[in-house]
């Protein structure tokens, strides 16, 4: 049997065209992707900068009135609320084990914001929506 070398070589070099197209276009894609993920990365910081910024508003707000409730709360001034000083405030006195995330029997200034920001959480999701026509 004679081989034909034109038989073999055309399939062959076909192929490698053919990867090398392919290895081209894939390349082409690469950088397309690789510019996409360039963009979205600067968009997706300038998101969580702006989350961030708006985070620290919200804890800065409503850290003051908390702090002036807190002073309220504590009546013997020891940086601490129990439960005993905790019944001034009707929410806190009900919430007190949710709100002494450590489980030390006392409220401290920490644990008071978080509480307050958690309940003035519930409060805008429990809000109903006003619609305007």
């Amino acid at each position: 049997m004679k081989l034909n070398p034109n038989s073999i070589i055309r399939p062959i070099s076909a192929s490698v065209m053919a990867l090398l197209l392919m290895a081209g276009l894939n390349n082409l894609a690469m950088a397309d992707n690789a510019a996409a993920f360039k963009d979205s990365i600067k968009t997706d910081s300038k998101v969580a900068e702006a989350k961030v910024a708006a985070t620290n508003e919200a804890d800065l707000s409503a850290k003051a009135p908390a702090d002036e409730d807190f002073k309220k709360l504590d009546a013997n001034k020891d940086g601490k609320v129990s439960l005993k000083e905790a019944v001034k405030d009707k929410a806190l006195a009900s919430q007190f084990d949710a709100a002494d995330l450590n489980h030390d029997g006392m409220v401290s200034t920490d644990e008071y914001s978080s509480y307050k920001l958690a309940s003035a959480a519930k409060v805008t999701d429990t809000a109903p929506a006003t619609t305007t026509n």
